[in-house]
């Protein structure tokens, strides 16, 4: 794959995991304690500066506790997966709080 399409995938990438964080109004900070990934590894992994030479390229385990945090198919976060976003709703506070407490116990 050619660098220009792969960065393009990398942007998709970020977009899209940046986008049902969104919309399920969870912060980085309560996906990095449900997920196990680390708020700065979503921070970077949701950056679409043009200036950076490398765009989210996250390992499959890692694309996979996000998601699975999510509650949305891996394939989710990868292009040409736009039909699924519109199943994605937000979760109300009091569940993602659960969440949290339920992933911090677990560690």
């Amino acid at each position: 794959m050619a660098n220009k399409t792969w960065a393009l995938v990398g942007h998709d990438f970020a977009a899209r995991l940046r986008g049902i964080r969104a919309r399920r109004r969870m912060s980085q900070q309560a996906l990095a304690e449900i997920s196990g990934v680390s708020r700065s590894q979503i921070s970077n992994l949701e950056r679409t500066d043009k200036a950076l030479p490398l765009r989210a390229d996250p390992q499959l385990s890692t694309m996979f506790k996000l998601a699975f945090a999510l509650e949305v198919p891996p394939s989710a976060l990868l292009p040409d997966a736009e039909h699924m976003l519109d199943e994605v709703t937000p979760f109300a506070p009091e569940y993602i709080n659960r969440r949290r407490f339920a992933a911090a116990a677990e560690f």
